[in-house]
């Protein structure tokens, strides 16, 4: 699905939701130092279904300054992890 690069860009710096667009920031994938970092992966909820996108940046130059106005994204599923404990239970 393509997402307005504007739109995208905004959320994705500010790690905030866009209300207007209905986009909800979700989730961080990798470490970005302040523009260091080779590749991050960003996952997003719009209209109930989860979506990525993947901000590079390589040689200097970061992916985004090379997108047209919208963005092809890929819808992903969200996986959670769930852990179980196992308490002594007392008589």
């Amino acid at each position: 699905m393509k997402f307005p690069k504007n739109i995208l860009l905004d959320s994705i710096a500010e790690r905030k939701n866009d209300p207007i667009y209905g986009l909800e920031f979700v989730q961080e994938l990798g470490n970005d130092d302040a523009g260091y970092s080779e590749m991050i992966v960003v996952i997003f909820k719009y209209k109930d279904k989860y979506y990525s996108v993947e901000i590079q940046h390589v040689n200097g130059e970061n992916n985004y300054d090379h997108w047209d106005d919208e963005v092809e994204c890929s819808e992903v599923l969200r996986k959670e992890e769930i852990h179980y404990y196992w308490e002594e239970v007392k008589k």
